[in-house]
């Protein structure tokens, strides 16, 4: 058979506070039976619930041996709308009603239920104050580079320092596994190695993971996509901005050491596939990764529903650069075996060979394709003489543009300084200036990145290689296809190639 409950509470024992024995002769005044039970709490403050007799009444409530509570007032239970609210769904899950003598709060009577939503009400906006208190206590950490917890990633250890007056920790880098991770990213930056190659590579020297289990594709493209591991100079504030990542630091700070972090913001799309509305941070560690290789395969890892499953070189020296015109996937050659003929090989679209999906592609005879190909990389160094490698003035040209942007920044902090003095129209010529810089500092920033990312190749030696094509090895072919061209699509209608140089 059910009971009522009486719960009391006293913190201290004061001239000017209730006792419990009080508090518990004006709750029985509102029991209906003579089967009913006092849980008593004296000494214990009302800031929590975790207090002795409350977790036992707690516990009966659970247990199905009560049906009704009573207090004395509401903050008996507890002075935090949030806990008195949690304690209540417990109520009404198990079905206990609740009462409370001097504010005359049932939940049995339509009053009662009024008044239980209300305090829900300002439950869930103390709920979602706190949450937007720990969003905003996170979001400010990490801006600041602070350790935000987690998994330590492969080739790094713990040490602790002290940012700002508060202490935390950072990464610093393990040499054993350090040196597997340049290996992971040296094996990958070239273009015919697919992830699984490097998967297989670590599998036959018996490198394996902390676990002591061999990696995997997916781990491996973790690895890769992370910044962690990169040292961050201008060329990584570049690839960063150029791809739509909200970036923290100012340009001059990205000197070529310090790793990074890359938090996902607001943005709903995977770090592994898009950068655009993550944000980037520069971390209080040593990067382990040269910005180039970085660059490069992490450029392998966006997009990759149009990248080529696995796909040895010997079938084709297209590997990893022809697209389909119709669905943007990638091309398989696949080879159709003849009895009284050469075989032939035909490029499909891998999207619909591997799916059924309803592209239209249908096929492509691989080698009019590749015959069309070579003509066109022929043509196409024709226009060139030899493209020289970076010039000298390269860096200085950097350097300046690198001394406009801090220019600009400093003219928009002074500019800043002067909005709470500003009247009304001088405000509107701030805000108007501010606009014009920011302009043109995304200007600048452009420029520096065409300079450090000019052709560096010299067409001399490739129309050399190009001379004598049917001599090479697929895989000299498919280092040759990297240096010219970005990517290939096909489709009965032609080809679109978006060349390097």
């Amino acid at each position: 058979m059910k009971i009522e409950a009486i719960y009391t509470r006293q913190s201290v024992d004061r001239i000017d506070s209730i006792s419990v024995e009080s508090q518990a002769e004006y709750c029985a005044r509102e029991l209906i039976g003579n089967n009913y039970k006092i849980y008593t709490d004296k000494g214990y403050s009302g800031k929590n619930t975790d207090r002795p007799a409350f977790q036992q009444m707690m516990q009966d409530v659970v247990a199905g041996r009560i049906e009704r509570v009573i207090v004395y007032r509401l903050d008996r239970i507890s002075r935090s709308v949030l806990d008195f609210a949690n304690v209540i769904d417990v109520f009404q899950k198990y079905s206990v009603s609740f009462s409370s003598t001097m504010e005359k709060f049932d939940t049995a009577s339509p009053i009662g239920k009024a008044m239980l939503m209300i305090v829900m009400i300002f439950a869930q906006l103390e709920r979602e104050t706190i949450q937007q208190r720990v969003i905003d206590a996170y979001a400010s950490r990490s801006k600041r580079g602070f350790y935000m917890g987690g998994r330590i990633p492969y080739g790094f250890t713990l040490k602790e320092i002290t940012i700002d007056g508060i202490r935390t920790h950072c990464y610093t880098p393990l040499e054993v596994e350090s040196t597997v991770i340049r290996q992971i990213f040296s094996l990958y930056a070239q273009p015919q190695v697919s992830l699984g190659d490097v998967v297989d590579y670590l599998k036959a020297h018996n490198i394996k993971n902390r676990k002591g289990e061999p990696f995997n594709r997916s781990r491996i493209r973790d690895l890769i996509v992370n910044p962690v591991y990169v040292k961050s100079d201008y060329s990584i504030y570049s690839f960063f901005k150029t791809q739509g990542a909200e970036i923290i630091n100012p340009a001059e700070d990205f000197i070529g050491t310090n790793g990074a972090y890359l938090y996902s913001g607001d943005s709903t799309k995977r770090k592994t596939v898009s950068l655009s509305g993550h944000t980037l941070v520069l971390a209080p560690h040593e990067g382990v990764i040269d910005s180039d290789i970085w660059i490069q395969c992490r450029t392998k890892c966006l997009h990759n529903q149009s990248v080529a499953k696995p796909m040895k070189a010997h079938r084709t020296w297209l590997a990893g650069k022809l697209k389909c015109g119709c669905c943007g996937h990638a091309l398989v050659a696949k080879v159709q075996p003849r009895k009284h003929k050469p075989d032939v090989r035909y490029y499909l679209c891998s999207y619909k060979y591997a799916t059924k999906g309803d592209c239209t592609f249908g096929s492509l005879r691989a080698d009019d394709i590749d015959a069309l190909i070579y003509e066109e990389m022929r043509n196409k160094l024709s226009e060139f003489s030899v493209l020289s490698k970076k010039q000298p003035e390269t860096n200085q040209g950097v350097c300046r543009l690198q001394s406009q942007i801090k220019e600009v920044d400093q003219e928009i902090q002074a500019l800043v300084q002067q909005v709470s003095l500003a009247s009304a129209e001088l405000m509107k010529y701030i805000n108007l200036r501010i606009t014009e810089l920011e302009q043109r500092k995304k200007d600048l920033c452009a420029r520096i990145y065409d300079l450090e990312h000019q052709p560096q190749v010299d067409t001399q030696e490739i129309t050399e290689y190009l001379q004598c094509w049917d001599q090479l090895s697929n895989s000299d072919k498919v280092s040759v296809v990297d240096c010219l061209i970005e990517s290939i699509y096909a489709s009965k209608n032609g080809l679109k190639i978006t060349w390097k140089i």
